[in-house]
């Protein structure tokens, strides 16, 4: 495919879903995904309720396509937008398709298309059903663009003299929605699945898993710019560190979660005769029947927590001792829908002899320390002793 900013995209709108007030923010933001080499809009062009289109066609060379309404209350221009979409992409002139619409009529469209591995990115209102917003690579919300627009403008016309050259933060508006707990868990999930051994991820990455998992996910959408200032703005919960490289002048953001305060300080306080108290729960022994440790798990450094082991540990992501011959702090990943992931780290991995399809037996001390074994070191020490 090519690149991102020289892809051409077939921008398809349907005149009766979606206002012409509107078509400027729309084609700005089409701009930052390819070119709109191809811009059509359909509709009755009979009709009043589309006469106030016209003139933004003639300013944004948009080229309309006249299909009539045959019945009266029904949309008229899905069957013509879908079979002029079907012609371009058989044609393969274009990289991408953008269909401007809040009508789930076009789900099965935006599916076939991405099938056939164009790019898909609607735009619509936010009564848009679930479905289409899924069928599509990226979901924008046209309410946004509004509020972008009109934030322009408010900074344009009440311009104050500062003291300084940063720019005020911009609040969050009747547009945006509060952080709900499913998204940030989503956002927590999204750091762990792209951290490094040392629990940073880079920003970019993040964005993109976020995107292939919640297409309509917008910063915009709870009132930032920017991603990067979401996650600043969530102090508790992340920890974002600002890097640039010699090549490159540009700011590069890496992102952490960040665990209770109050385990790490529990770890800290740990007793240093942990390995001689006695567990005060019965053992587990990991990875669960049916399960075992991958390749993956053994680059990650990592042992997936199953549904029906999850009761064992914290019921929340946060920092926990794991003794085995030393002691360890690693990190426990909670994931409400999700296995959760005990990530050991190099050192304690290497002692514990994570290899794949190895077993382990774990005994919990206290609610933030726990005993690991492996299994064949308990076999071969029963052994030698008999």
């Amino acid at each position: 495919m090519a690149d991102r900013k020289d892809q051409k995209i077939a921008m398809l709108i349907d005149a009766d879903n979606v206002s012409y007030k509107k078509i400027e923010e729309i084609l700005n933001e089409v701009n930052r995904y390819g070119v709109p080499s191809i811009k059509r809009i359909y509709g009755d062009w009979t009709s009043p309720f589309v006469e106030n289109w016209k003139s933004s066609l003639l300013t944004h060379a948009i080229t309309p396509i006249q299909q009539y309404s045959y019945t009266q209350g029904k949309n008229s221009t899905d069957s013509a937008l879908i079979i002029d979409a079907m012609d371009i992409l058989h044609s393969d002139r274009v990289d991408g398709f953008c269909i401007v619409s809040s009508d789930s009529d076009f789900t099965r469209l935006a599916t076939r298309l991405r099938e056939s591995g164009k790019l898909v990115i609607g735009i619509g209102e936010r009564k848009t059903p679930k479905p289409f917003i899924a069928s599509c690579d990226k979901f924008i919300y046209v309410e946004i663009l509004d509020h972008k627009s009109a934030s322009k403008k408010k900074t344009t016309d009440n311009t104050a003299p500062t003291t300084g050259n940063k720019p005020t933060p911009r609040p969050a508006t009747k547009e945006s929605t509060p952080l709900d707990e499913d998204t940030l868990l989503l956002l927590k999930d999204t750091v762990d699945d792209t951290a490094d051994e040392s629990g940073w991820a880079f920003l970019g990455e993040i964005g993109n898993l976020l995107i292939k998992r919640k297409p309509d996910f917008d910063a915009r959408n709870h009132g930032f710019e920017k991603i990067s200032h979401l996650f600043k703005s969530r102090k508790a919960d992340f920890e974002v560190d600002e890097r640039t490289t010699e090549k490159s002048k540009n700011k590069l953001y890496y992102v952490r979660n960040i665990l209770g305060n109050e385990a790490t300080t529990e770890v800290a306080e740990a007793p240093a005769a942990v390995a001689e108290t006695e567990p005060v729960m019965d053992y587990i022994t990991l990875p669960s029947a049916g399960n075992k440790i991958s390749a993956d798990d053994v680059r990650k450094h990592q042992i997936r927590i199953t549904k029906e082991l999850k009761y064992f540990f914290p019921a929340r992501a946060r920092k926990i001792t794991i003794v085995i011959k030393d002691k360890f702090e690693c990190t426990l990943s909670h994931r409400r829908d999700r296995s959760d992931v005990l990530n050991l780290g190099k050192d304690a991995a290497a002692q514990l002899g994570l290899v794949e399809g190895a077993t382990f037996v774990v005994n919990k001390v206290n609610e933030t320390t726990y005993r690991m074994s492996n299994s064949n070191d308990i076999i071969t020490h029963d052994v030698k002793k008999s």
